[in-house]
């Protein structure tokens, strides 16, 4: 005996052929004539030309009025209040040093020495700086006896 094959809908199967048949184009279904008909411009060649000398631009820089001002430096004063190992001291001595002056003082990290040195204040003139460093000892004797005057250049 011969086992019953199941009822297949062949229309179905049909349709689902008719319909994927028809997803792909034809070369003949493409319509070439919708698609913009766009010329790109041929690249162009840059080419660079430098005459000018590298050390003569740059003694023109340097001659110029612009970089004479550029190249002034800036010298300011700060008295620097210590040089501490331990980050958290030398915090709490900034933080002092802020609240009793209300000043800007700075915690700058010294890494050939592997200190934080606190400085406070910047002064135009050493003379102001030295000033400031005398009003301090007097106001705090124990507390700035070792402050000293530094020159900061920019």
């Amino acid at each position: 005996m011969i086992p019953a094959l199941p009822t297949v809908n062949f229309s179905l199967i049909f349709l689902a052929t008719l319909f994927l048949s028809g997803c792909g184009a034809a070369p003949e279904s493409q319509d070439t004539q919708s698609l913009p008909q766009t010329t790109l411009p041929a690249p162009t060649k840059l080419e660079f030309e430098t005459k000018t000398d590298t050390v003569a631009m740059e003694r023109a820089l340097f001659d110029s009025d612009a970089s004479h001002e550029a190249r002034d430096i800036q010298i300011r004063y700060m008295v620097q209040i210590g040089a501490f190992k331990d980050p958290q001291y030398a915090a709490a001595v900034q933080t002092a040093a802020r609240d009793r002056y209300h000043l800007p003082v700075l915690n700058d990290f010294n890494t050939s020495h592997a200190l934080y040195q606190i400085r406070i204040g910047f002064f135009e003139t050493r003379e102001d700086a030295y000033n400031f460093r005398q009003k301090m000892r007097k106001d705090f004797p124990g507390d700035y006896k070792d402050a000293w005057v530094v020159q900061l250049k920019r």
